[in-house]
């Protein structure tokens, strides 16, 4: 029998005496009585596999359109492939004289323009903050010569239909005595209460029995091992512990240090150090020994500093230069839990923690703050993290800034979000809403000075008329000339060489670009249009694991190729998406006079497969006439709620439908994920597959109930026929 078969119906080992006596062959016997059981189950397997085919067609289609969207659809490729940028469908390439200094647009101007004199490019307002965010350090929680087996426990409550999660603090039972359940109870109702909907709810004990209870019932819906192990919980049930032992309460530090299985790995520069506990570790001092020198093994005398407090009874942690970024970048939970030491503690600002928790030099202990931005007043509460606080700044519009923080520097650097001489930057706190604006970006005049921004004045000659003009942008478009202007130009004067520009014909690059396109579209509408068009073949049905053991190889291999044809015959989500591929490509947009066929872009004569034919010469003659022309047909978009934006802009639209932006949702991807990633067990397919597996197991474990029972049923009838042969035979020797 094969590891298949095995997995599937059970061991067929016996369960019992052979026919020894009955000369029955009891295998076959049991074996044909199983077979109604065995049947189920075969065709539980048989239906998952046609589930598996399927999600396998499935998959292979995304891939393409995944692959298809990121080359052709995203600005993540570039120009050079990405169809929505402007960029694809230019027909010259421009050589500039001056690397600082981009242009396109019409070939006939950029071949007459020279740039005189750039007096100054347009940059925004800005200011770097001279004050660090942070005191350049990172330290534990106060250690003692024990601690809590509970220290960062957490467990999930259920009261009145909705869940709390409550976790204990890290370091909890630090200190000099063993942990009581007196000491479990008064953390517990701690942390219950910084929950306002749990006020009713407390912890409480008797004898050696720990409640928590409210008004209404508290359920454990969940907990961690150290919860269920020392607190004798049981998930599923009201929140009462059994009889616990209180010794299991607390930890000596000796026994975590000692546990080689407890480490912590560092992190400088990007240069990580795994350290192991030891041994020979006793204490905090010895650790702060041990520590120390294997940080200055891996980074040298001097570099970082691991310093004990006998005094707090904290490690400090620091780098020697300003500009280190040193950390951690991993814990074991143990040695976590009792220093507080977190994955992620640096000695800069963890930008995903909440600000209450950061513990910020002089920021001020509030549920809330305001600051004004250029006049704009924003929340901002003690919950968010600085990611939070950045994007939050960052998002609103009225403000007109950007927000960027360097962990080098451990600064906060502030731009406007234009450029411009009108344009400045300012950000202060709310009088009486605190102080974190001064607390992460410093004061005006004191930790930074803001630099106003400033507009371009350029000097040009085109056609042989020469202007000087002002404007506010270092992009911008004069006389259907687009320009792009890096701020290193700034400073080309009159009496320097003007700046020029070459065009050279690019159409054929372009051409090539598209026929790429269209063999790539090709290849997936034939892809789909196999699929959903091929008949399944009803005599091939996917093989049981018995079949397989019968068959070689490659029989196998050819039979579920027969088995795997029509799988997506009439797909409804297959069809409807081949339906809009074609719609798309044969219809009108609302952006443009022209069509596809118009362009040399067209449906081969009687073939109604949506395949497309490229007249590369009619393509290349149309793009030389009209290239912002044909850029509209793909990229054009409205505003018109009934308009019909470009072709590219619309094929998007159905692939992010089909498979998301990046391939994480969508029709297809929700239906049956891709084969990696986090989509490749959260699909519908995956979760019927689920169930079939359920099933199957389900009619295995009956099956080895039957086997037993069987099997039994025939030991005792050769037990019985062995007891009647010796009764005979005894018979047989009295009357003889």
């Amino acid at each position: 029998m094969s590891t298949l078969s095995t997995s599937l119906y059970g061991s067929s080992t016996s369960k019992g005496f052979g026919g020894l006596v009955s000369g029955l062959d009891t295998d076959d016997l049991v074996n044909q009585m199983l077979a109604g059981t065995k049947s189920k189950i075969n065709k539980q397997y048989q239906s998952k596999q046609r589930l598996l085919y399927r999600q396998e067609a499935y998959r292979e289609i995304s891939s393409k359109l995944v692959s298809f969207n990121n080359t052709y659809f995203s600005y993540s490729s570039g120009s050079s492939t990405n169809i929505l940028n402007s960029k694809f469908f230019e027909s010259y390439k421009y050589t500039s004289s001056s690397k600082y200094v981009n242009v396109t647009g019409n070939a006939d101007n950029i071949s007459n323009l020279s740039i005189d004199e750039i007096s100054s490019v347009a940059t925004s307002a800005s200011f770097t903050s001279n004050k660090q965010v942070t005191s350049g350090l990172f330290e534990s929680e106060t250690l003692g010569t024990y601690t809590s087996t509970l220290a960062g426990a957490t467990m999930t409550l259920e009261y009145d239909g909705k869940s709390y999660n409550l976790q204990l603090d890290k370091g909890f039972g630090n200190g000099e005595a063993s942990v009581t359940l007196e000491d479990v109870k008064n953390e517990i109702n701690e942390q219950l209460a910084k929950i306002s909907e749990l006020s009713g709810v407390t912890a409480s004990y008797s004898g050696n029995v720990l409640s928590i209870t409210g008004s209404k019932e508290v359920k454990l819906t969940a907990a961690n091992k150290s919860v269920i192990d020392n607190l004798n919980m049981t998930v599923g049930h009201t929140a009462t512990s059994g009889e616990i032992d209180p010794t299991k309460l607390t930890k000596s530090t000796e026994g975590i240090l000692k546990n080689p299985e407890n480490y912590i790995t560092f992190e400088l520069n990007g240069v990580t150090k795994k350290i192991n506990m030891d041994s020979s570790l006793t204490n905090a001092s010895s650790l702060e020994t041990y520590i120390q020198g294997k940080l200055d093994s891996a980074y040298g005398s001097g570099k970082v500093t691991a310093d004990y407090d006998d005094v707090t009874k904290k490690f400090k942690f620091s780098a020697t230069s300003e500009t280190d970024v040193f950390g951690v970048s991993s814990i074991s939970t143990e040695l976590s839990n009792y220093t507080g030491i977190e994955t992620g503690d640096y000695n800069r600002v963890n930008k995903t923690r909440a600000l209450s928790q950061l513990g910020l030099p002089g920021l001020e202990a509030k549920d809330s703050y305001q600051i004004n931005v250029n006049g704009e007043t924003i929340d901002i509460k003690n919950t968010m993290s600085v990611t939070d606080i950045i994007n939050t700044i960052n998002s609103n519009a009225e403000a007109g800034v950007k927000v960027y923080y360097s962990s080098t520097t451990n600064t906060f650097t502030v731009k406007s979000a234009e450029t411009g001489s009108h344009n400045g930057v300012s950000i202060t706190d709310v009088d009486g809403e605190g102080n974190l604006a001064a607390t992460l970006f410093g004061t005006a005049g004191i930790d930074y000075s803001v630099k106003q921004g400033t507009d371009t004045v350029m000097t040009y000659t085109l056609n042989g008329v020469q202007n000087t003009i002002t404007r506010s942008t270092a992009n911008f478009t004069i006389d259907d000339i687009n320009l792009e202007l890096n701020e290193k130009a700034q400073g080309l004067t009159a009496a320097d060489e003007p700046i020029t520009f070459d065009s050279v014909n690019n159409a054929d690059e372009v051409v090539e670009k598209v026929r790429k396109f269209i063999d790539s579209y090709n290849e997936i509408i034939t892809l789909i249009g196999s699929k959903t068009s091929e008949k399944p073949n009803r005599d091939y049905n996917p093989l049981t694991p018995d079949q397989q053991d019968e068959m070689e190889e490659a029989e196998i291999k050819d039979w579920n190729a027969q088995a795997k044809k029509g799988i997506l015959f009439g797909d409804n989500n297959m069809n409807n998406l081949l339906r809009k591929m074609k719609q798309i490509v044969s219809g009108r947009t609302s952006v443009s006079g022209l069509t596809l066929s118009s362009i040399g872009i067209s449906s081969a004569s009687m073939d109604t497969s949506g395949k497309l034919v490229f007249d590369q010469e009619k393509f290349k003659e149309k793009l030389l006439e009209n290239p912002e022309e044909i850029s509209n047909l793909f990229s054009g978009t409205t505003s018109d709620a009934n308009g019909v934006p470009g072709i590219a802009v619309q094929m998007r639209e159905v692939l992010v439908a089909n498979v998301g932006s990046y391939g994480t949702t969508g029709i297809l991807i929700d239906e049956a994920g891709l084969a990696s990633g986090m989509t490749s067990d959260q699909n519908n397919i995956s979760e019927k597959i689920k169930d079939y597996d359920d099933k199957m197991k389900e009619l295995k474990d009956k099956m080895e109930d039957e086997r037993e029972r069987y099997w039994s049923q025939f030991s005792s009838l050769e037990t019985t026929l062995n007891n009647l042969n010796s009764q005979s035979s005894w018979l047989t020797d009295m009357f003889s």
